[in-house]
């Protein structure tokens, strides 16, 4: 096995740019295969490996294993993060959950204002928010050099992963923001005025075990992936 010239990693690089790969973790599997396979074979070789390569690894193949990843990832996230939820409702945990939920709903007897019981829901968000912005540098990190061994290749290189959980932290806020927005829905609504706080003490709670599970989920998908 020989280590492939500089030209040599050029082509391979701009053969594999043609085929308009987004998502980080299948440009970096296609190209270590390609790195892997032409290193076996000599210089005078090269041109004869890389066309086959070219003929496997085609526009539309690439693509397919890109959708086939994206779908099975996005599986495989939502499956662990059940788990992890799941796991916080085992006994111990349970207890710790319920005192939780009590404590808030109790402090939520001193709200005064509907404002005031709207802003209690913002504290999970702020834990939300300093998730993004550190994995989102994580990320930033693990994907500058193989975006700068891609340079120019046309379209953003992102981490399938990284997506997902960009969405994911962002999905309570979208929620909250809809029941918060529209007046006739709940807050302003004078049946519910009185039972604001406590609904805002709930929801509080139950966004703070999300934004845990999904941590604890990026904490286990990091060690083994772009994020």
């Amino acid at each position: 096995m020989r280590q492939l010239t500089n030209i040599e990693l050029q082509e391979t690089r701009k053969a594999i740019m043609r085929k308009e790969i987004s998502s980080a973790e299948i440009l970096m599997e296609v190209y270590d295969h390609y790195i892997s396979h032409l290193e076996e074979f000599s210089e005078d070789e090269f041109n004869e490996q890389l066309f086959e390569l070219e003929h496997k690894f085609t526009y539309a193949y690439c693509h397919a294993l890109q959708a086939k990843f994206k779908k099975a990832a996005h599986e495989d996230i939502s499956k662990t993060q059940w788990k992890v939820l799941k796991s916080y409702f085992c006994l111990g945990r349970w207890m710790y959950f319920v005192g939780f939920l009590a404590m808030a709903i109790y402090l939520s007897t001193y709200f005064q204002t509907v404002e005031e019981a709207k802003l209690i829901i913002l504290l999970p968000f702020v834990l939300l928010l300093g998730f993004q912005l550190y994995y989102g540098y994580q990320s930033y990190k693990q994907m500058k050099p193989i975006r700068q061994n891609f340079k120019g290749i046309g379209i953003p290189i992102q981490s399938s992963l990284a997506g997902f959980f960009e969405n994911r932290a962002s999905l309570p806020g979208i929620f909250i923001y809809s029941l918060i927005s529209f007046p006739s829905l709940f807050f302003n609504w004078e049946p519910t005025k009185v039972i604001a706080p406590q609904v805002a003490a709930v929801f509080t709670v139950l966004v703070t075990l999300y934004a845990l599970s999904l941590i604890e989920v990026w904490k286990i998908k990091s060690k083994t992936a772009l994020i």
